[in-house]
């Protein structure tokens, strides 16, 4: 019997370059018994930062240096971490999404932290296209800098203003079993878990969560997000 052609090929690092490894390695102080999502793995993104019509790709790692490698064309691929200034702050990153945050036809790169680990405040990190090749970080300025245990945002225009606004999903590193059968604390907001939304008013990002009604207790377990018009409301 003749044999179809596969519809994906694996093409090889030594053609690509792209060598990224997100390698953890446990400690006597942090590990899958202290941390529960110890092995929940880091994101990817794939976006053209650089607007030269090829998709570029982004990946976190939980414990080493995130990597921006450039699409140089011919399945070929170029690290330039250390010259965007990507390579991250904080010690865990888990998710990351390529949104253009301010509407200047640029991708910009949105990272989301995680980790309980001692030292680190976890803030998630926005860099900022500055059109040379560059980025600069200013989560701190546009209000996003949420210090959450957070896996993934997710960019969306929820109230028809014209720009994106943003949820943020976390996941609680404590198990299930540990919070009993309080059946209020869904309602109790904890300013490390549950689930967030911020405004963008002009700009700057305001935590509107409690007046919209999205739930942020502790027992907030999230992996994953998407967007949708469900009931074709517009």
């Amino acid at each position: 019997m003749p044999t179809e052609d596969p519809l994906f090929q694996l093409m090889p690092s030594s053609q690509t370059k792209i060598d990224f490894v997100n390698k953890v390695s446990d400690t006597k102080d942090f590990n899958v018994f202290k941390y529960r999502n110890f092995y929940n793995g880091g994101g990817v993104a794939i976006g053209d930062v650089n607007n030269d019509g090829k998709p570029d790709i982004f990946f976190t790692a939980n414990q080493g240096k995130n990597r921006l490698y450039l699409n140089k064309g011919n399945w070929e691929f170029e690290d330039v971490t250390d010259k965007a200034g990507v390579g991250g702050i904080h010690k865990w990153h888990t998710g990351v999404t390529m949104v253009d945050i301010n509407g200047d036809g640029w991708l910009d790169i949105y990272v989301c932290n995680s980790g309980e680990i001692a030292g680190d405040d976890r803030a998630n990190e926005l860099y900022i296209n500055q059109k040379d090749g560059t980025f600069k970080e200013e989560a701190h300025q546009y209000g996003l800098d949420d210090k959450g245990l957070t896996t993934q945002v997710v960019f969306f225009d929820y109230d028809h203003d014209g720009d994106l606004d943003c949820f943020v999903l976390n996941n609680s590193y404590r198990p299930i079993e540990s919070f009993g059968y309080n059946r209020n604390l869904r309602n109790i907001r904890d300013p490390r878990g549950g689930h967030r939304l911020y405004r963008n008013g002009n700009g700057h990002f305001v935590d509107v969560s409690e007046q919209a009604g999205i739930y942020g207790s502790e027992i907030g377990f999230g992996l994953g997000v998407t967007v949708a018009d469900l009931n074709n409301d517009g």
